[in-house]
């Protein structure tokens, strides 16, 4: 890998992470491009941690007032993320080499985004149902406020980010001359990070996600074609 790939995917991270985009089907679409088939684990790590420590600076107020219900409703949350994060975590090898599984995955997402514009619910409180299937899209269909939805689901995003990372804690190999790399992929992911958080919680604020959408939809159907 070299620093202006390291430079690009920590960009591409930072920015997908907290946009509702797909962040893996970005960094496969980008490791493809540089023709790197297999993802490089430590330093998806370090990004990875990037992008938790910018959450964990912009929720920052949130987090330190965090009541116990609250918490309570966090560990319902990531019950279900952590399942799904271990099957996923078995076909790390087919998701990560073909681009027509990443196309259709950028459809669905697509799709799913613009859910919110077709069922409207009336407005409600978090509780154990909502939190189990918290995004901010399905928040906002469970009748969530903006702020609320957008909120709780990066503060669920820690435990899952950090969970992912332990999994794969095994296979870190960092090789001397990889730190420039690090560097560089994990101050691209952190500045890059902070940036999309504060744009996408005006943008959720606002209710502006069908340009998302129509971006994920005419990146699926071009990756499909290609």
């Amino acid at each position: 890998m070299t620093p202006i790939q390291a430079l690009v995917l920590g960009l591409v991270q930072g920015l997908t992470e907290f946009l509702p985009i797909s962040s893996t089907a970005h960094l496969v679409v980008a490791q493809n491009l540089f023709g790197l088939t297999e993802p490089p684990v430590t330093f998806d790590i370090v990004i990875h941690l990037a992008t938790a420590l910018v959450t964990v600076i912009v929720l920052w107020p949130i987090i330190k007032k965090l009541s116990l219900q609250l918490i309570k409703l966090i560990v319902v949350a990531t019950i279900p993320t952590l399942i799904l994060g271990l099957w996923l975590d078995q076909w790390d090898e087919l998701i990560f080499g073909s681009l027509l599984f990443t196309a259709v995955t950028l459809i669905i997402n697509g799709f799913i985004l613009l859910l919110p514009n077709w069922f409207k619910a009336k407005a409600k409180t978090l509780n154990n149902q909502s939190a189990a299937s918290i995004t901010i899209v399905t928040g906002l269909l469970f009748g969530l406020k903006p702020e609320q939805a957008y909120n709780f689901s990066f503060l669920i995003s820690l435990p899952a980010i950090l969970g992912a990372q332990v999994l794969h804690f095994n296979d870190i190999n960092i090789v001397q001359g990889e730190f420039l790399n690090f560097g560089l992929g994990f101050a691209a992911a952190l500045v890059s990070g902070g940036l999309a958080l504060a744009w996408l919680r005006r943008l959720v604020s606002r209710g502006q996600l069908n340009g998302f959408a129509y971006y994920c939809l005419i990146l699926g159907v071009i990756l499909l074609f290609s």
